[in-house]
C-alpha cells in the first residue's frame, strides 16, 4: 500500500515540475499580445546589440549601459548584466 502513495506522489511531482510556470505562460502571453500590437502599429523592434558591441570593443562599458537603459528602460542592474553578457559572448 506504501508503495502505491509514494508511486503517486513522484507522478504528481513530476507532473507539477514538468509542466510549465504560469508566470511564464502569462509572459509568453503578453509578449504575443505586444508583438501583435507593435505589427497593427508599424513598430519595429528594438535592436541595439550592434551599437552596445561596438561601444564595448571600444572599452565603454558605462556608456552603453546608459545607452541601454536610455532606449529599455531597464534598470541598472539588469542593464549591466545585459551588457556583461554581450561582452562575455562575443
Amino acid at each position: 500500500m506504501e508503495i502505491w502513495i509514494i508511486a503517486l506522489l513522484l507522478i504528481i511531482i513530476g507532473i507539477l515540475v514538468a509542466s510549465p510556470d504560469s508566470s511564464e505562460l502569462k509572459i509568453n502571453h503578453m509578449n504575443k499580445k505586444l508583438n501583435r500590437i507593435m505589427d497593427h502599429l508599424g513598430i519595429e523592434e528594438i535592436n541595439i546589440d550592434e551599437e552596445l558591441k561596438e561601444l564595448i570593443a571600444d572599452d565603454k562599458r558605462i556608456p552603453a549601459i546608459k545607452r541601454l537603459r536610455e532606449e529599455t528602460g531597464m534598470g541598472l542592474k539588469e542593464a549591466k548584466e545585459y551588457v556583461e553578457n554581450l561582452e562575455m559572448n562575443n
